[in-house]
């Protein structure tokens, strides 16, 4: 290995290591030090006419697109019209207004943004907990699982799928068609774990009735908004499903959405700035180039050929990779464990290894972000509101304890049904 090669590794060391143990400045810190590794020349190929082969934009214009759009949903007051209608349709059946509220994380995480999803169903999830006198950690602990449950099962529904995607070249329909009843399996599995903690008296119920009497449609504050921005959402996820027949790409696809309902809203892009997540796509774009420099110092090879003996043996293949994935995710976190390990996935299907183990790899590693608060981002989110609404420090600790036990079930179920896929689905 030569020494720009070793001063390249080192750094991508110290990305990941401040990634794992780094309080702030994240997305600053990783895209600087990705920027070295270009503006040093310490590996080929990363010169300004060729980066947009490195980085893929149409990962980060999708992501774009998507956010822009969300935001303006958001505005509408339509989570929380949801929730309070919820809450009516459930009545004194608590457990089935908690699986209505959960229904809601799921396809809203399918959809939107997982960390949009925590941040916008977290307060719902406060104001009941509040008004009925119950703790409130069961509920937003089993929020934050489920959200990245569901999210698992779309292609947008999780930035590690969209990192996936676009390594894989795996589309939109791809992951429904092979994420969907894991997904389903997986909740009705985390919601009937959980159901102990739904039971309550008779003066909880009382409470419950006054949450319900609330008038859910001052929730909305702008119908005009809502009616326009919610069908062009629909229509960009009808797009998404057709795209391979309409011949536009996904990101194209999200930012003439978004274009169009800055338009309705009379908005220029100095207007938004402050509604697009800079801090994830510059976040991304130093992960992708870090990502790159692995595969050129030979890192991804290395540990491909680790794998390699196993590609006579499925079964075993499955378990391996099913397990090395669910111990790494939840500390190297969703997205930067995704740039390391799916290229060393793509050099295995290559090598000969079925398709299916990239279902092998999404469903370990969506399943994996839930057992520390380092899974995913809108796990250390959701911790951190959960600390400020019942005053005092969650820690790690107290988070594995709540989450390891739905991380084992659901990783089980989910090793025995990607078992099945490998062996039947070719």
């Amino acid at each position: 290995m030569t020494f720009e090669k070793i001063i390249a590794l080192l750094i991508v060391g110290i990305a990941y290591y401040y990634i794992i143990f780094g309080k702030k400045y994240k997305a600053p810190v990783v895209f600087g030090l990705s920027l070295i590794v270009a503006a040093l020349k310490l590996v080929e190929g990363l010169e300004p006419e060729n980066i947009s082969k490195v980085v893929d934009f149409n990962t980060l214009g999708l992501l774009a697109g998507m956010t822009v759009i969300v935001e303006f949903l958001k505005k509408t007051g339509l989570f929380q019209f949801l929730a309070i209608r919820i809450v009516k349709i459930g009545g004194k059946r608590f457990f089935w207004t908690v699986v209505g509220l959960m229904l809601l994380v799921a396809i809203s995480s399918a959809f939107l943004d997982n960390l949009v999803t925590i941040i916008l169903i977290a307060p719902m999830i406060f104001l009941i907990a509040d008004t009925l006198g119950l703790d409130p950690v069961p509920f937003l602990i089993l929020t934050i699982i489920i959200d990245n449950i569901g999210g698992m099962s779309t292609l947008i529904g999780s930035p590690l799928n969209l990192v996936l995607g676009s390594v894989s070249g795996l589309g939109f329909n791809d992951f429904i068609k092979n994420m969907g009843l894991i997904t389903i399996i997986s909740f009705i599995a985390v919601i009937l774990m959980f159901r102990k903690y739904t039971k309550i008296d008779e003066g909880i119920l009382s409470k419950l009735k006054k949450l319900a009497d609330i008038d859910e449609r001052k929730a909305i504050v702008d119908p005009k908004s809502l009616k326009f921005t919610i069908s062009v959402f629909f229509l960009v996820i009808v797009l998404f499903a057709l795209h391979n027949v309409v011949n536009i790409d996904l990101s194209f696809i999200a930012l003439l959405g978004a274009i169009l309902v800055m338009l309705f809203h009379k908005k220029e892009f100095n207007d938004i700035s402050s509604e697009i997540d800079w801090d994830t796509l510059f976040f991304y774009a130093g992960l992708y180039i870090l990502s790159y420099a692995l595969e050129e110092i030979g890192i991804t090879n290395l540990l491909a050929g680790l794998f390699m003996p196993l590609s006579g043996n499925y079964f075993l293949a499955t378990i391996v990779i099913f397990g090395f994935v669910s111990l790494a995710i939840p500390w190297l976190s969703a997205v930067p464990g995704t740039l390391i390990i799916a290229p060393v996935l793509k050099i295995l299907v290559n090598s000969g290894f079925s398709t299916q183990f990239w279902w092998v790899y999404g469903v370990s590693a969506n399943l994996a972000t839930n057992l520390t608060p380092l899974g995913a981002v809108q796990n250390i989110v959701g911790v951190n509101l959960l600390s400020k609404q019942i005053g005092r420090n969650f820690g790690f600790g107290e988070y594995m304890k709540w989450a390891f036990k739905p991380f084992l079930v659901t990783s089980l179920i989910g090793l025995g049904y990607v078992l099945i896929k490998v062996y039947f689905g070719g």
